[in-house]
């Protein structure tokens, strides 16, 4: 199993899902992407095509069927990715997962998301924000302090990364998909991972977690452990 973050996150995002998971059954790869986690600093500008490589590479890396885990802007790129059907790619589990549809940020959007980098206060408020469910202060430190050492051009290149629409591309998804959302998620709401994501994709799954925000692998680790061993 590959696992992929999301924006302003990094692999560690997944840790209390995977610590839930067998290792002698799953052997689970956690990717950083470019300007996240461990993973080097470009200094330009970020983009799609950009996160979609680091994605195909760490995919072809791995020599066997893989089931590709991606939550938020990773559950986006997951999406974009698996409609080039890769080789080895079995399985696709979308966890609050971003749309294919072009997202254009607003100037006080992008005007508060600069004024977010760099300020544990106020990344603090916004990840508190994203979510219903109380969390350990040990796993609101460790979002916080991954969101802290992103790079500047991860934080800003959103608005590029986002302007991308591939919708019309979603019909060649041919491998079994789980897309799970929360039930209270600001940011990617169960209404449009439904129409968006899930009723786009054939055959695919949607699961509703309720009394849930965004940050599903840290709010709801034991049901998305669950629901990775059970898809699998």
């Amino acid at each position: 199993m590959l696992f992929v973050h999301g924006w302003i996150s990094s692999r560690r995002m997944w840790y209390d899902v995977v610590e839930r998971l067998d290792p002698s059954r799953f052997t689970m790869h956690l990717l950083d992407f470019r300007g996240c986690g461990l993973s080097d600093r470009p200094r330009s500008p970020d983009n799609l095509a950009d996160y979609a490589s680091d994605l195909r590479a760490a995919l072809g890396a791995i020599d066997a069927p893989v089931t590709l885990v991606g939550h938020s802007l990773g559950g986006r790129l997951a999406q974009y990715v698996a409609t080039e059907r890769p080789s080895n790619l079995e399985r696709l589990l979308l966890v609050a997962p971003g749309s294919a549809k072009s997202v254009r940020l607003t100037p006080k959007r992008r005007a508060q998301t600069i004024e977010t980098y760099g300020s544990r206060e106020r990344i603090e408020r916004f990840q508190r924000a994203a979510m219903l469910r109380e969390v350990a202060p040990e796993v609101m430190e460790r979002i916080v302090d991954d969101a802290l050492v992103a790079s500047y051009e991860h934080w800003v290149g959103g608005e590029e990364r986002g302007r991308i629409d591939f919708s019309d591309r979603l019909a060649a998804i041919a491998v079994p998909t789980l897309a799970i959302a929360g039930s209270n998620d600001p940011l990617a709401p169960p209404s449009r991972v439904k129409s968006e994501v899930a009723s786009a994709i054939r055959d695919a799954i949607f699961v509703d977690v309720h009394n849930a925000g965004h940050n599903l692998p840290v709010e709801t680790p034991g049901d998305i452990a669950e629901a990775v061993r059970r898809f699998v």
